[in-house]
């Protein structure tokens, strides 16, 4: 029998890659809800890039079983990381990615805020070369212990 019981397959890891403003819409979506700690947030000044390890929910799996894949996002070509509201050596602090805003600067460089979830201005303001952002996913999606609620 398939995926729980239900005679599915279990979904393939996802794999995407933006360089586009348009190419960030679908990526923000899938990060929606992504579960994460403040120690899973990384930046690299010499390799200049920003990484994200995190538990993304899958809401491309539509509803029925909700699942949780274990996820990475890349951002590539970082020249400044500013953070508000967050202090990532307080790495056991939880954090709920709502999206993915990105801000033309002198092209072709970005800026791009990572909002979170919780207190007011809790946000992460990446500026980029350019854009080039990869999002994938380290295993297949797995049973997710709750369904992200909205209000």
């Amino acid at each position: 029998m398939g995926l729980f019981g239900l005679g599915k397959a279990p979904a393939k890891p996802l794999r995407l890659m933006a360089q586009e403003t348009d190419d960030l819409p679908a990526i923000s979506a899938l990060v929606q809800d992504a579960a994460l700690r403040a120690g899973d947030l990384s930046y690299d000044p010499a390799g200049r890039h920003f990484t994200l390890r995190m538990n993304r929910f899958c809401h491309e799996a539509g509803k029925g079983v909700p699942l949780r894949a274990p996820s990475v996002l890349r951002i590539s070509g970082v020249t400044a990381v500013k953070m508000r509201g967050l202090d990532i050596k307080q790495a056991n602090l939880p954090l709920s990615l709502l999206d993915i805003a990105v801000e033309p600067l002198e092209a072709p460089a970005v800026a791009l805020t990572l909002r979170f979830a919780g207190a007011s201005h809790r946000d992460i303001r990446i500026e980029a070369e350019c854009i080039d952002v990869l999002l994938f996913d380290l295993a297949a999606p797995r049973r997710a212990r709750s369904t992200p609620e909205h209000f």
